[in-house]
């Protein structure tokens, strides 16, 4: 009798253990980075020789990468702003809120000096997925002001210059203000 307690003991960890094995397998295959291995061939993989396969019931499509997933938009903020300093408001507005982490935003800065426009600052803000709005103050050496000529200077300020953020609206991604010297 010992015997056969001893022997279902051992009989039921080989099964527990088969068990653990066979799950671990299973999750293996999954995040396998051999899974296009495992996919069914498209019509231009065909190697010569090989027969045609009937039509898999399993499609695979494209995500949809080029839909807008923000809308990224900028302001002035007119208190901050002179000669050689522009004062502006960055808001991202996402279109879900199923997203986390961030999002980078570049924004360059352009002075208009003497009817050339002369980048002056490039940063990159850190702004939340969820959406919302940064401040940013921006100071500059300007020409204008060291010339010591008096009126206005023309700033540019473009957010995601390169657009690399897909956008709902990239019309009010560029912002000029006049700073008075």
């Amino acid at each position: 009798m010992k015997i056969w307690n001893n022997i279902s003991k051992m009989a039921m960890l080989l099964c527990i253990f088969l068990l653990l094995a066979s799950m671990a397998e299973s999750q293996m295959n999954r995040d396998s980075p051999f899974l296009g291995s495992k996919l069914p061939r498209t019509d231009d993989q065909l190697v010569a020789g090989q027969s045609r396969q009937t039509a898999s019931p399993i499609v695979i499509s494209a995500p949809f990468n080029d839909q807008a997933v923000y809308d990224l938009s900028i302001s002035a903020e007119p208190n901050g702003t002179s000669c050689n300093s522009v004062s502006f408001l960055v808001t991202l507005t996402p279109s879900s809120s199923s997203s986390s982490g961030y999002q980078p935003v570049k924004v360059r800065v352009l002075e208009n000096r003497m009817g050339i426009p002369t980048a002056v600052a490039e940063l990159t803000l850190i702004m939340p997925v969820t959406g919302g709005s940064l401040l940013e103050t921006v100071g500059f050496s300007s020409a204008t002001s060291s010339s010591g000529s008096s009126g206005a200077n023309e700033i540019t300020v473009t957010a995601d210059p390169d657009n690399q953020i897909k956008e709902t609206d990239e019309g009010n991604n560029v912002l000029t203000i006049s700073g008075a010297c």
